[in-house]
């Protein structure tokens, strides 16, 4: 029977997005292989240790980072691939070409997807499209397929980076929809976590606190929603900070009367209860973004999005389920704030739709499915 890997980009127990791949990405090996000691799970760095939530009995973990080029090492990666029988290769954002590639094909790999979770290039034209495009063709050993979280990213390849539409797919990210659901019973679990008092609405943001995740927007929208339209009944959460994050945005947190209605909750293992007792998700990403796992986590929870109209991000709503805003426009998302805050009738029923289309269509089993699919159409051909 055939093994299998999973490659990360990153360091083990990554957190947020990634390792809810993990889990769907074992989901996928398993169908394969039948036999969990013939999965192999590889990181470019082990220094986080295992993801707690992972099986025990997911012994074969192993440090390769598909970036070395030191010639043991490559013979190593070869060894190992050829011992255990490794003939399908699941990586997450895995490029066009690596040095380890060649090590890995020569040691029996012989289906490999590769899985994005950001975008792969800026857009190109002419001469330095054809260029890319040329690139991507003389490349022998990587990828056979990509596979992206939303369209907007998808054409990141082939409008960008050069790849044959052909070569790429797009299956949108899928999550637990019976630990992300809303429950009347912990609707004040956030209030009395951080002290927040019961009478305020809670908008919350989970994620990391890059500049282009747009943490910097949601605290000037919170400044125009209390002070200038004088809505006050409402508390912004912001989760995804770690030790220090918090004071680079200083320049934004100067009026004490906003600071009030501005919680910093820090990384948390909780959010599922703390999405329980929030009235809205908002993302204000100003740069890229793909098909954040925070979106469908919030709207599988009955909560409407507020989201910038970025592509990819945009994807994670519809009309009836949330709203956008132009991208760093925080005066427009102010007032979109309002308007649902202040409409609990259309939160309600934006908030049940949102649940119902990620049923129908993110969970984590369609996204297992999708993955599936690719792996055996690439098999056959």
């Amino acid at each position: 029977m055939t093994g299998m890997m999973v490659l990360f980009h990153c360091e083990s127990n990554p957190g947020y997005a990634p390792s809810n791949h993990e889990h769907t990405f074992l989901d996928v090996a398993r169908h394969f292989t039948g036999d969990i000691g013939k999965i192999h799970y590889a990181y470019a760095s082990l220094d986080g240790g295992m993801t707690s939530s992972l099986p025990k009995d997911l012994m074969n973990v192993v440090q390769l980072d598909t970036s070395w080029s030191d010639p043991k090492q490559l013979r190593e990666a070869e060894h190992y691939i050829k011992e255990n029988g490794i003939t399908l290769l699941l990586g997450f954002d895995q490029p066009v070409s690596r040095p380890m590639y060649r090590a890995l094909r020569k040691g029996g790999v012989k289906t490999f997807v590769s899985y994005w979770g950001a975008p792969m290039s800026s857009r190109n034209t002419g001469w330095k499209l054809f260029l890319k495009k040329l690139e991507v063709s003389m490349q022998r050993y990587g990828p056979d397929h990509y596979i992206f979280q939303s369209t907007g990213m998808r054409e990141t390849a082939f409008l960008g980076r050069g790849i044959p539409i052909s070569k790429t797919s797009v299956i949108k990210s899928g999550i637990d929809t019976n630990k992300f659901q809303p429950d009347p019973e912990k609707s004040l679990y956030a209030h009395e976590c951080f002290n927040i008092p019961t009478n305020r609405h809670i908008v919350i943001f989970s994620g990391h606190m890059e500049r282009r995740k747009g943490v910097h927007v949601i605290l000037q929208s919170a400044k125009v929603l209390i002070s200038d339209i004088g809505f006050k009944n409402v508390q912004f959460l912001i989760l995804g900070n770690r030790e220090g994050e918090k004071e680079s945005f200083s320049q934004y947190l100067q009026e004490p009367e906003v600071n009030d209605h501005i919680t910093f909750g820090g990384y948390r293992s909780d959010v599922p209860d703390i999405l329980k007792s929030c009235s809205i998700g908002m993302i204000a990403s100003t740069e890229w973004d793909s098909f954040p796992m925070s979106t469908l986590e919030m709207a599988a929870t009955e909560l409407p999005l507020l989201v910038s109209d970025l592509p990819g991000l945009n994807e994670a709503v519809t009309d009836n389920t949330g709203l956008t805003f132009p991208i760093g426009d925080y005066v427009t998302a102010a007032k979109k704030l309002n308007t649902l805050l202040s409409d609990k009738i259309t939160r309600q029923k934006m908030g049940k739709m949102a649940r119902e289309k990620v049923l129908e269509h993110y969970s984590k089993a369609a996204q297992a499915r999708g993955l599936i699919d690719i792996f055996e159409k690439l098999r056959k051909d």
